[in-house]
């Protein structure tokens, strides 16, 4: 399942291991850092 009624499942690795969250901040640039997006448009 999705977890979403398995709350206990929720943070689970498929081997059943807890899962530790990655967070960052709410920006959607730090989101996209974090993701190995590229901004649009910009350059290196």
């Amino acid at each position: 399942g999705h977890g979403l009624k398995d709350p206990q499942w929720a943070l689970r690795n498929a081997d059943g291991t807890e899962a530790r969250p990655t967070v960052v901040d709410a920006t959607t640039s730090e989101v996209a850092s974090v993701l190995g997006l590229a901004r649009a448009g910009a350059t290196a």
